[in-house]
């Protein structure tokens, strides 16, 4: 093996590690974008954000922590909130609306 030999074969390897690298950081930009967006889902308006917190989404539930009348944060959640009317209100520390 000659030395420009070796300086071909050092060279070629740090392409493939440079081209590792770029496909490894796109490939995880990827998952964070989607993830991200799985996370931002669009919240529900409505006045019980007032209220509320730890607002989160999974299907067709929502689910919060919401003041009660004593000043204390309950869990709550509300099955199908997509098919509610109007406005989605905290109740006591519930989570309401009309269907």
């Amino acid at each position: 093996m000659s030395i420009t030999d070796g300086r071909d074969d050092k060279g070629e390897i740090m392409r493939k590690m440079v081209t590792a690298l770029a496909l490894g950081a796109f490939s995880l930009s990827l998952v964070l974008l989607s993830g991200g967006s799985a996370v931002a889902q669009h919240r529900p308006r409505g006045s019980y954000m007032r209220t509320c917190r730890n607002i989160r989404m999974e299907g067709g539930t929502l689910f919060a922590m919401c003041e009660d009348r004593g000043g204390h944060f309950r869990r709550t959640m509300l099955r199908d909130f997509h098919r509610c009317r109007g406005d989605i209100s905290n109740d006591n520390g519930r989570l309401r609306c009309r269907r």
